[in-house]
């Protein structure tokens, strides 16, 4: 079974009782209560991560660039990193044909991470669509099924994320294959079709918002996920909003996954 987190951080920096100063401590509690294997991190400062880090020794972090904000946190005693797979899949260049005014461009960053023991490959592609622009996200979300259709080894893969978006969208429809981008002779069909395991297993769920504002909602829209890819087996999926915590963690819940391999 491997344990799989998403998690936004929040980028930017807020007064107390939300300032990062104090918002660390409590996630890395929280980190040390649920041990996650895999965790998807967006708006991850490079200080954020080192703060983490040198909390939570047992994880190590990828890609260590200070420009990267969306970070890949890993258990050393679970996984090593094919570094040189990896590298090369965030090495990929991808620039879209035309520009949507406020969009931005948003590309995943991606793990090939190798079970201790096994030997086994797991892909994590971490992700964070764009908020304002829905021809940004069907670009982000196109770019993100061509990677993984051309991904180096046939692993396992699982996507973590901040996708800006409700599951009724289309970009998240194409995703579960459900629904193509596009219309008539340009329409994209997603061939490799991928689970969102929270709405899977909580299908009539009404409080399932994971982004709150800091004001600890639970109706609010739910933007966050954990997708699993062809054949992996979904054995629970979380939203975690501890009610008992003093503060919030970050403006959005963090969502997990235990999942199982092929």
């Amino acid at each position: 079974m491997i344990h799989v987190m998403s998690m936004n951080l929040r980028w930017r920096a807020d007064p107390p009782p939300n300032s990062w100063e104090l918002r660390r401590e409590r996630i890395s509690g929280l980190l040390r209560e649920e041990t996650p294997d895999v965790i998807g991190l967006q708006e991850s400062r490079p200080e954020y991560v080192d703060d983490l880090l040198e909390r939570l020794p047992d994880y190590a972090a990828y890609p260590t660039l200070g420009d990267r904000k969306n970070t890949i946190l890993y258990r050393l005693d679970r996984f090593t990193l094919d570094r040189e797979t990896s590298d090369a899949e965030n090495a990929r260049v991808d620039a879209p044909e035309e520009s949507w005014g406020e969009g931005s461009v948003r590309l995943p960053s991606c793990a090939r991470l190798v079970a201790i023991g096994t030997k086994r490959g797991l892909y994590v592609y971490n992700n964070h669509f764009d908020h304002r622009s829905l021809p940004s996200r069907k670009w982000s979300v196109e770019v993100l099924v061509d990677r993984i259709r051309t991904r180096r080894i046939d692993d396992p893969v699982v996507l973590t994320g901040d996708f800006n978006t409700s599951p009724e969208e289309v970009t998240m429809a194409f995703l579960r294959g459900e629904a193509p981008l596009g219309e008539g002779e340009s329409a994209i069909v997603n061939p490799i079709p991928f689970v969102d395991t929270f709405g899977l297993l909580h299908p009539t769920e009404k409080e399932g918002g994971t982004y709150h504002g800091f004001r600890g909602e639970r109706r609010g829209r739910r933007i966050d996920y954990v997708f699993a890819g062809p054949g992996i087996r979904v054995l629970t999926a979380r939203i975690l909003r501890d009610d008992r915590r003093s503060g919030h963690l970050s403006d959005h819940y963090p969502v997990t996954a235990a999942i199982r391999l092929p």
